[in-house]
């Protein structure tokens, strides 16, 4: 799971998002709920199982928190990239990710960004692939088009 600080960070980058069954979101305050039906309703409110029973919250009082096929599916409309994961040191169990991007990719609409190459390094895998797209977004000023179909 990637940071709650960089789950909010990819959704002011303007990250897409459709709400989907089984999606984990927080809201404001950090507390994690579940979304238990896809979509949205004519006035936006999202179906959440707040752990005591279910809620409706409009989807702009919660940031998605997407998982790493997630992150890895955006990236990939960016281009090929590259996930790595590596020891730090001799004797040591903790591994280190490495996610490269290329030096330049196609962006939604073909469009190429040159010299854009660059690699994020995390302790968790989901958090590299998240700063290089948050890095795309922010950055570079990619758009990845439209939120993720279902899985």
């Amino acid at each position: 799971m990637i940071a709650m600080e960089l789950a909010r960070e990819l959704k002011v980058a303007g990250l897409p998002w459709k709400p989907r069954r089984g999606d984990l979101v927080m809201d404001r305050l950090n507390d994690l709920f579940v979304v238990v039906r896809d979509g949205s309703d004519d006035a936006g409110g999202v179906e959440i199982d707040t752990g005591r029973g279910t809620e409706r919250k409009h989807y702009l009082m919660l940031t998605w928190i997407p998982h790493l096929e997630q992150l890895l599916a955006y990236l990939a409309r960016y281009g090929p990239c590259a996930l790595t994961g590596e020891s730090p040191g001799e004797g040591r169990k903790d591994v280190r990710w490495r996610l490269a991007l290329p030096e330049s990719g196609a962006g939604s609409l073909g469009e190429s960004s040159p010299g854009v190459g660059r690699a994020f390094e995390a302790t968790d895998a989901a958090d590299a692939a998240g700063r290089a797209l948050h890095f795309l977004l922010a950055e570079v000023g990619w758009r990845p088009g439209p939120a993720l179909a279902r899985w």
